[in-house]
């Protein structure tokens, strides 16, 4: 790694405690790499929040390895993404490009936890009355925070990438090849996050933090990953497709790998759960920090990326228009600097004049700056009553899905659903259940109410407030009513 490019093109991640990069060479014994601690609070939950401290650490590293970007890509957090699935009518779409209709559509039919939302998409089916799109959302102030950064790097262009995309690419073409249905798990100090791939589309993504101790972090895993798999192969497939492979990719420093085969790994055999690496250049992988795998795998991903670009169109100010403003700063600094000189050395008579030529100038800039001040947006009561509901609706939800979830996961080959109907009103979810037998059915209300029913006073796992009652519709048929806190 001694002879580099003067400007090369790199791959970048950022976590709230580390940074790591990976140089773009033709061989990789030509490329650096390196990573860096950032300090604490520098960035939390993906934001900056002290720019010059990021700045300065990221400097630091890239003139440890005499790298000098060209082209940055930014590998954005996990916990910094959403994936929508959005189906489009033609009709509804018109003459208006994807683009614009969910620019018209944000605060309507689209609501997003951003205040400046940027969206870009895939079309993964289309055809005469109906468009399948996989919409990605992130924040673009998350997204200007970090362009601003690169661009006091004198980085001359910034791209932008997420996990899923150059992790599958790098497994399905250069490892082996995936199923139809697969699941990526991405392990990070302090969370984890579950995304699923139809045919290489992202369609899922989940984030969740954990600060415990190993074997409580591997338990969580274990058990959101079954949640989900059940969630997506019920709810959402409607038990017509599963999770045929589970990948989980390791970058949590705090957990080894042999470690998470023992508490993870073997646990999971019925969804053929295999921990990744990239079996590529074996002894060159194994040398790589964790926090430099994601950066690594957007460079062996690049070959085989297709039409999976991601396009934030992020609208930057002009360099030009920068230039501008501090030419004019510096414009003025001389014009004040050369009145405060040279006014002490006229006579008496030109005092009073020079005095109203200085009251003009600072009455200009006044009005330039009170003009240039930006107004405070005022929002109408209507829409933060709207967004106050959205919020109220989708609480109600997560609560449900997580008794949903509950409620299935006790389910075997011989218990199946038919149907569920919620009644928030009475505190009450009514479940129409099948059995092949009359006990398995009994069987099945005794196990949820020893696994769900309250003892003291209700907790997440443990919300059922009395014994659900139940009768039979038909043979093999039980209408079961849950009473929940």
């Amino acid at each position: 790694m001694a002879m580099f490019n003067k400007r090369s093109d790199l791959s970048i991640f950022f976590t709230d405690q580390m940074v790591g990069f990976f140089q773009h060479q033709p061989f990789l014994d030509q490329a650096a790499y390196g990573t860096a601690q950032l300090e604490k609070g520098a960035i939390e939950n993906g934001y900056i929040k002290e720019p010059e401290s990021v700045l300065e650490t990221v400097k630091q590293l890239l003139d440890r390895f005499k790298v000098y970007p060209r082209t940055i890509t930014l590998m954005i957090h996990d916990q910094n993404v959403l994936i929508r699935d959005v189906k489009i009518k033609r009709e509804d779409l018109g003459k208006k490009t994807i683009d614009q209709y969910f620019q018209e559509q944000l605060g309507k039919s689209l609501h997003f936890p951003y205040p400046d939302p940027l969206i870009t998409h895939f079309v993964r089916e289309e055809d005469e009355t109906l468009i399948r799109v996989i919409a990605l959302i992130t924040d673009g102030q998350l997204l200007h925070s970090y362009h601003d950064i690169f661009d006091r790097l004198n980085a001359k262009e910034v791209k932008y990438d997420i996990s899923a995309i150059p992790l599958y690419n790098v497994y399905h073409n250069k490892v082996s090849p995936l199923e139809e249905i697969v699941m990526f798990v991405n392990l990070y100090t302090g969370m984890f996050s579950i995304q699923i791939l139809e045919k290489g589309f992202p369609i899922f993504n989940l984030i969740e933090e954990n600060d415990g101790g190993k074997e409580e972090y591997a338990l969580m895993v274990e058990n959101y990953i079954e949640r989900i798999a059940n969630y997506y192969r019920y709810n959402l497939r409607k038990g017509k497709q599963t999770i045929a492979k589970v990948l989980i990719f390791n970058m949590n420093d705090d957990l080894a790998d042999e470690e998470l085969n023992k508490l993870l790994i073997r646990k999971l055999s019925s969804y053929k759960a295999q921990l990744c690496d990239f079996h590529l250049e074996e002894t060159f992988s194994k040398m790589l920090p964790k926090t430099c795998k994601l950066p690594y795998a957007v460079l062996l991903g690049e070959p085989f990326r297709l039409q999976h670009n991601i396009d934030f169109k992020l609208e930057r100010i002009q360099k030009t228009r920068i230039y501008g403003h501090q030419m004019m700063v510096v414009a003025f600094t001389i014009v004040v600097f050369m009145l405060l000189v040279y006014i002490p050395f006229y006579a008496m008579s030109e005092e009073i004049k020079m005095q109203q030529n200085r009251n003009n100038a600072l009455q200009m800039q006044l009005d330039m700056l009170i003009e240039e001040t930006p107004a405070i947006p005022v929002y109408p009561i209507d829409q933060l009553n709207h967004n106050t509901a959205y919020q109220h609706i989708a609480n109600e939800q997560d609560m449900f899905g997580a008794y949903i979830l509950d409620i299935m996961a006790l389910f075997d080959s011989d218990v199946s659903l038919s149907s569920y109907q919620l009644r928030p009103g009475q505190n009450e979810i009514i479940i129409i259940i099948n059995g092949t037998s009359d006990t398995h059915l009994y069987e099945y209300v005794i196990d949820l109410y020893e696994t769900h029913g309250v003892l003291n006073e209700p907790t997440t796992t443990r919300w059922m407030t009395e014994r659900p009652t139940y009768r039979f519709t038909s043979p093999s048929t039980m209408e079961v009513t849950i009473y929940y806190a």
